[in-house]
């Protein structure tokens, strides 16, 4: 792959491609502090070289668009109707899924063993071709990982989403098909995730019965989990983190953490027996039970791709990139404003114009057309997105509708949490009638999640992060409502009806 990635070079020409033809663009997710770099690794390389041949399908056409430290990628509808074709037929392949799995196990234990190896690297002893070799194997397993995962966005399992209810409905009534529909895909698979929280708890029950030396152990679970919150720029989670979380989460009972680490053990078994009433009492046959326990291991692998794999990557990326930076005249966030093959210039002795960096960081527009790739800067940047998405207004908007994740229906106050907010500041304003409204959730914001009494957001699918932490909290949550961050607002009062897919304001 090292080939065909220093073969790929941003396009610097003016770019006018797209007047060609009317094309329709839609929002698919944000985020906040991912540069050129980022979008270059996890969704430019991945969609030109490693997603067609995992998938047999990739975007024709595609932007993201970034001001104001936040990003948002676009793509266009027609494509995203033929992902939904390709994956329908993917994943109700055997050969396909079998290779599928194995690929992204064998992706992840790649990455992991050069995440160690990494930290164990003395930079300083490296020659520029040394740190650029070790760059481009740590780029290349990052772009193979977003192959896999871009390959199960919610676009490519859309289809098969819609034919499983539809088959469903021949079994379930039809009030209930959401309901049933929600359980099966539900994975029963421990999560990183919730492994971090069963480890915690035992941590805290066995410091209440002095088994442990405690500042060992600390760093023991600081050590295992402390990439659980970095993506987006964010930092990990430090050792202190860690020591001010147990002097908080150490005052209660030693009964209630043996019911909460109980409640942990009966959840997922809760859900295995459900899953077994639930196909008895409807009959439902064994193809439909199939396509379900698909969608459920896909969203399971969703989640390791992510808390494994990219999220580990960029991190230690950034050990590379800090050495960059020491070497050279760019700080290790304008080293971020460069493509992959800029940077690789760079190590081979080229400059780079700091004024196309600055132009860069005013903003910048990532685009693929017909398969090629253009990034263009500042102004420019922002009069072709300008020319490319309409700007809808959703003011006299009362009422979204979305995807059931988790059934139920409750009543709330609004807390609207973007990708640019401070989460502590949010999390303060948080009440116990919580109804929280994201673009998407995140690992990192599992403390606002967890505040929560429903989740509402604009992207994702059945195989979602929020649908998945939904289910494991048992809250009502429904996703893809595409507008619900630009209809509501801090303080609103909602009904949120995941019975239905229906969140309206009340007031």
């Amino acid at each position: 792959m090292k080939v065909l990635l220093q073969n790929l070079k941003v396009k610097k020409q003016t770019y006018n491609n797209m007047n060609k033809e009317k094309l329709k663009f839609e929002k698919m997710w944000e985020a906040a502090n991912t540069y050129v770099f980022d979008i270059d690794t996890g969704s430019i390389l991945p969609i030109l070289i490693s997603l067609e041949k995992i998938s047999g399908f990739s975007d024709k056409d595609w932007m993201f668009y970034f001001k104001d430290e936040m990003g948002s990628a676009y793509y266009e509808s027609g494509n995203m109707n033929h992902a939904g074709l390709i994956g329908s037929k993917n994943f109700t392949d055997e050969t396909f899924l079998h290779s599928y799995f194995s690929g992204i196990d064998s992706v992840l234990i790649q990455q992991t063993n050069l995440f160690k190896e990494i930290e164990n690297i003395n930079f300083d002893e490296l020659s520029n071709e040394e740190i650029k070799n070790i760059l481009t194997r740590s780029v290349d397993l990052i772009v193979e990982n977003f192959g896999y995962y871009l390959a199960c966005q919610p676009q490519y399992v859309s289809k098969l989403e819609e034919n499983v209810q539809n088959e469903l409905s021949n079994f379930v009534p039809d009030n209930k098909v959401s309901e049933v529909f929600s359980l099966l895909s539900t994975s029963t698979q421990i999560t990183k995730l919730r492994q971090e929280e069963i480890d915690w708890i035992d941590l805290l029950i066995n410091s209440k019965e002095n088994k442990i030396d405690l500042d060992n152990e600390l760093k023991k679970h600081h050590s295992k989990y402390f990439l659980l919150n970095a993506a987006d720029g964010q930092e990990p989670f430090s050792i202190d983190y860690y020591f001010n979380k147990f002097n908080s989460d150490s005052k209660a009972s030693l009964e209630s953490l043996g019911d909460k680490r109980r409640e942990l053990d009966l959840t997922l078994e809760e859900i295995k027996n459900s899953k077994k009433d639930i196909i008895e009492k409807y009959s439902i046959n064994s193809s439909v039970i199939d396509k379900c326990h698909t969608l459920s291991k896909i969203g399971h692998v969703r989640l390791e791709m992510r808390v494994v794999g990219w999220m580990p990557g960029y991190y230690y990326n950034q050990y590379i990139l800090n050495e960059i930076s020491r070497r050279f005249d760019y700080s290790a966030k304008e080293l971020r404003f460069l493509s992959v093959n800029e940077i690789y210039d760079l190590l081979d002795g080229n400059t780079i114009n700091k004024n196309i960096i600055l132009d860069r960081m005013k903003a910048f527009i990532f685009i693929i057309d017909d398969k090629k790739s253009f990034v263009l800067s500042g102004d420019e940047a922002i009069g072709k997105f300008k020319e490319l998405v309409n700007q809808e207004d959703h003011s006299s908007v009362r009422e979204v509708k979305g995807k059931v994740a988790m059934t139920g229906k409750v009543i709330g106050k609004v807390t609207v949490f973007k990708w640019t907010d401070n989460m502590e500041e949010k999390i303060k304003q948080m009440g116990n009638d919580a109804i929280l409204v994201t673009g998407q959730t995140r690992p990192q914001i599992m403390p606002l999640i967890s505040k929560s009494r429903a989740i509402v957001t604009d992207e994702g699918g059945i195989t979602s992060h929020a649908a998945i932490v939904s289910r494991e909290l048992k809250i009502p949550c429904v996703i893809g409502t595409k507008i619900a961050t630009q209809v509501f607002k801090d303080g609103d009062i909602v009904e949120v009806d995941a019975n239905n897919g229906i969140v309206r304001i009340l007031s």
